[in-house]
C-alpha cells in the first residue's frame, strides 16, 4: 500500500524494565523495526494499536531451548538424566529428517510466541540446523541457534560427528546467515561427556576467531559431575574453563551443583549461566544457587529448556518456579520478583550476546515486546507489575508479541504461523520420528 509503516501502541501500562516505574497511560512509537520514542505522548503513525490498559512490557528472552527437542514432548517421562539422554532423546535426535526438524522447530516458536517470548537461545541437534534456521526465519522469531557438536567420547555413536565437519558445518551455516541481522549462529559443544577435551578446545578457538557465542551444559546432575571428575580429575566448570569455555562469550545451561569456588571462578571470568528451574526439577537434577550466583555478580539469564524435559516452553512458569524454589531454600525473601522479571529479560538479553539490542524498552532499541493483559481474572488486581508477571501472569495473557517491529502474535492471532498446519504437522511429524527411532507407539 505505500503507506507509513510505524506502529504506535497507545493506551498501555508501559513498564521499560524491571528496574523502572511504570508509566501510566504510556505509548511506545515504533519505527522500522526499533523503538522510536517511549513515554506519555501523542504521535501519528501508520498503524494505532489501542492497548487497552494492558502492561507494556521487554518481551522475554528465552535463553536456553532445544527446538529441536519440541517433537519429544512427553516420550520420556521419570527418567534420570543419563538414561533419559541415551534411552530417548539421543535415539530421537538421530531419527530426525528435514521434515521433522521443521515441525519441531515451528512447533516451538508458536509456543514461544504465544507466550510472549521475542528472542531465544537454542541448541539443536548434529544434523539439520540449516532446516531449523528455515523455520525459524519463517516465523519471525529473532534468535540464536546453535549448532550441537559430538564426537564419540563418552556419547552416543549415531551422533557422532568428526569435530572437523561439525566445525565446516557451522561456516556453511553461518555464512546462510548474512544479511539475516536477527539469526545468529552458535557453536554448542553439548557437553563435557559427549565431547573430548582437544574438541572442546578446538571449539572454542573456532567460535572466537568468528565471533561466534558458545554455548553447552554444565554441572547438572551430580552423576554427570562425578564421571567428568573421574575422567578428568577435576570439577566440571574448571575442566571447562581449562578447555577454553569460560568468559562472557560462554553461555552455560544449569550449574545447578556448583560449589563457592567454582562460583568464584565463574564470576571471575565472567561466565554466564541459564537457569532453567522447570527442567531442573523434573529431571530431579536439584535446586541451582541462583541468589548466591548473582550476589557473587555472575550473569543470569533463564530459559525453559527442551520440551522433552520440561513439556512447556512457558518462562512465565519459569519465572515463577524460580522464585519459589529459591523461598524453599532461603526464606520468604529470597529473590525478588524484580529480580527474576530481569533474569527473563535483561539477563537473557545480555548472555545471548543482545544486551545492548533488546530486554529494555527504550529509544533505539529493538522493538520487541509483550502485552499482558493485566484484567485477567487470574491477575487482578496487578497493582505489582513484577509480581503479577512473576506469579500470576500465564500465556492466555498475553494480548500482543511483537519482535523487531513486527506483530508475530495479535489476540489469538499468529501472522507468520499457519496454526492448523503447524498442529497437523506435529501430531504427523511426531508418529514418523517415533516410528524410525523405535520409541513409543510410533
Amino acid at each position: 500500500m505505500g503507506g507509513d509503516p510505524s506502529i504506535l501502541i497507545h493506551n498501555a501500562r508501559v513498564w521499560p524494565s524491571a528496574d523502572a516505574p511504570v508509566i501510566e497511560d504510556g505509548s511506545i512509537l515504533v519505527r522500522d523495526g526499533r523503538i522510536e520514542t517511549v513515554g506519555r505522548f501523542q504521535a501519528r503513525a501508520g498503524t494505532r494499536i489501542d492497548a487497552g490498559g494492558a502492561l507494556a512490557m521487554p518481551g522475554f528472552v528465552q535463553a536456553h531451548v532445544h527446538l529441536c527437542q519440541t517433537l519429544f514432548r512427553g516420550a520420556g517421562e521419570d527418567m534420570a538424566l543419563l538414561p533419559w539422554l541415551r534411552k530417548v532423546v539421543w535415539p530421537m535426535e538421530a531419527a530426525h529428517d528435514r521434515a521433522s526438524l521443521m515441525a519441531s522447530a515451528r512447533l516451538a516458536c508458536a509456543e514461544m510466541i504465544r507466550g510472549g517470548t521475542t528472542s531465544f537461545l537454542s541448541m539443536e541437534t548434529v544434523r539439520g540446523t540449516d532446516a531449523t534456521l528455515e523455520a525459524v526465519a519463517e516465523c519471525g522469531l529473532p534468535g540464536v541457534v546453535g549448532h550441537c557438536l559430538m564426537d564419540d567420547t563418552g556419547g552416543y555413536p549415531p551422533l557422532a560427528v568428526d569435530i572437523d565437519d561439525g566445525l565446516a558445518e557451522c561456516d556453511v551455516l553461518a555464512d546462510s546467515l548474512r544479511g539475516t541481522p536477527t539469526l545468529r549462529l552458535a557453536v554448542a559443544p553439548r557437553f563435557a561427556l559427549s565431547c573430548s577435551a582437544d574438541s572442546l578446545r578446538e571449539a572454542a578457538d573456532f567460535a572466537r576467531s568468528r565471533g561466534h557465542l558458545l554455548h553447552t551444559h554444565a554441572s547438572e546432575q551430580t552423576s554427570e559431575i562425578e564421571w567428568i571428575r573421574e575422567r578428568t580429575g577435576m570439577d566440571n566448570v574448571r575442566y571447562l574453563h581449562e578447555c577454553g569455555l569460560s568468559g562472557p562469550d560462554v553461555c552455560l545451561a544449569h550449574c545447578v551443583q556448583v560449589d563457592l569456588r567454582e562460583r568464584a571462578l565463574l564470576a571471575e571470568a565472567g561466565t554466564n549461566v541459564l537457569h532453567c528451574p522447570g527442567a531442573n526439577l523434573k529431571l530431579g537434577s536439584g535446586l541451582a544457587p541462583v541468589p548466591e550466583m548473582l550476589d557473587a555478580g555472575i550473569p543470569v539469564g533463564l530459559g525453559a529448556d527442551g520440551a522433552a524435559c520440561n513439556n512447556r516452553l512457558d518462562l512465565f512458569a519459569e519465572m515463577r518456579l524460580a522464585g519459589l524454589i529459591q523461598k524453599v531454600r532461603l526464606g520468604p525473601d529470597a529473590l525478588p520478583a524484580r529480580d527474576i522479571v530481569r533474569m527473563a529479560t535483561q539477563g537473557g538479553a545480555a548472555a545471548i550476546g543482545w544486551g545492548g539490542e533488546t530486554g529494555v524498552l527504550e529509544a533505539g532499541r529493538r522493538a520487541d515486546l509483550v502485552l499482558i493483559d493485566l484484567d485477567d481474572l487470574s491477575i487482578l488486581p496487578g497493582d505489582d507489575p513484577a509480581s503479577a508477571v512473576v506469579y500470576a501472569a500465564h500465556p492466555g495473557a498475553v494480548v500482543l508479541t511483537m519482535a523487531a517491529g513486527r506483530v508475530l502474535y495479535e489476540n489469538g492471532d499468529f501472522t507468520t504461523l499457519d496454526v492448523g498446519r503447524v498442529r497437523r504437522d506435529a501430531r504427523d511429524q511426531r508418529r514418523k520420528l517415533a516410528r524410525r527411532a523405535g520409541i513409543g507407539r510410533g
